[in-house]
């Protein structure tokens, strides 16, 4: 094998790695963002938690409040508000794509 060849072959094989070490390091990237987007999740819970922590009274006030209306009603209730949260969010989404896609304001020319 020529000194040539042997160079063409490292270069080849360079390539090949470098291509290799891209895929690796964007595969966890995406897996650091999953955890990211579960790590967020836990933060806000934790941070309601400790919110209703501090008030007692709703937490209080909540229960009775489930437990005069009964649980029945309740749960209609629980699916309703998820159902509009959804809704929100969506629409939200939407709103924001179509902001997006729209550009910023076009300026008043002096």
């Amino acid at each position: 094998m020529t000194m040539r060849a042997r160079l063409i072959g490292l270069a080849e094989r360079r390539t090949q790695l470098l291509q290799r070490a891209q895929a690796e390091r964007e595969s966890v990237a995406a897996l650091v963002a999953r955890g990211d987007g579960a790590l967020a999740w836990l933060d806000t819970g934790r941070r309601m938690l400790q919110e209703l922590g501090r008030r007692p009274l709703i937490v209080v006030a909540t229960v009775a409040l489930l437990v005069a209306l009964r649980p029945r009603r309740t749960f209609k209730w629980l699916a309703s508000g998820w159902s509009l949260w959804r809704l929100y969010r969506q629409v939200s989404r939407w709103w924001q794509r179509l902001d997006a896609a729209a550009g910023p304001p076009a300026r008043p020319q002096a």
